[in-house]
């Protein structure tokens, strides 16, 4: 049996132990970050209270729960949302989400909400992690669309004696691991720092071009970016890297 490692905790891995089980793999769980409340933990609460939002962007599930529970009981325009389990934590709470299907990282979505909708000279709201990618922002802005990035949540790597990445790390030390599964760029960097990246002897998957980029300037050289920030798109993406029971 071969090992997939996933850098997401024990109950957002199994999705992807179903997927990738069909493929021969045992997935273990390494969570190799935490989300911690951001240091100004009101700043999305007074965003969003005079509203005037022409749209809201959820780039993460963990952007979508900031807003719900900053919101209270202000109405919401619009939620763009990247990929189903994003969508699943605002449904969830009954907040409908436009999530195209192309759609991968915070870029993509961004083109294509521009494609999509008239946004120059509105406002545009984006709940964010600290040290989040600019991308998705960047291109909503060279647009002339007024965005509004507000810390929601920092994202802090965990220690390397946490226990709950103990298999993991000694898999990817070891050389042991098949795969590697990873879904921010934030987790690129907490990987780095506990491992080395350049020392993972094995296959890269990424969940969006944002972090397969952050892999490459980490040293990694095989890296496979799936296709849609699935369960599925990630054992589709294995694939590619580690044929199945060879």
């Amino acid at each position: 049996m071969a090992y997939a490692v996933v850098t997401r905790d024990e109950e957002a891995t199994a999705p992807y132990a179903a997927a990738l089980e069909p493929l021969g793999f045992e997935t273990v769980a390494m969570p190799v970050t935490r989300t911690e409340p951001p240091a100004d933990p009101t700043a999305l609460v007074r965003a969003l209270a005079p509203g005037g939002y022409a749209a809201i962007v959820c780039a993460s599930s963990r952007a979508a729960a900031a807003l719900l529970a900053a919101r209270g009981q202000a109405a919401l325009p619009e939620v763009w949302a990247v990929g189903p389990a994003t969508a699943r934590v605002l449904g969830a709470a009954h907040v409908a989400a436009i999530v195209p299907e192309a759609v991968r990282d915070g870029a993509s979505l961004a083109r294509s909400m521009l494609a999509t909708r008239a946004l120059a000279g509105k406002r545009v709201l984006v709940p964010r992690a600290e040290d989040g990618r600019d991308d998705g922002i960047e291109i909503l802005r060279a647009a002339g669309v007024e965005v509004d990035a507000v810390v929601a949540y920092r994202t802090v790597a965990v220690a390397a004696a946490d226990p709950a990445i103990a298999r993991g790390r000694e898999l990817l030390i070891a050389g042991q691991a098949a795969v590697c599964a990873v879904f921010a760029p934030s987790q690129v960097a907490a990987l780095d720092a506990l491992v080395g990246v350049r020392r993972i002897v094995t296959g890269f998957v990424a969940i969006g071009e944002t972090t397969a980029i952050a892999l490459r300037e980490a040293g990694a050289t095989l890296v496979a970016i799936a296709e849609s920030p699935t369960p599925a798109g990630i054992a589709k993406a294995v694939a590619t890297v580690y044929p199945a029971r060879r």
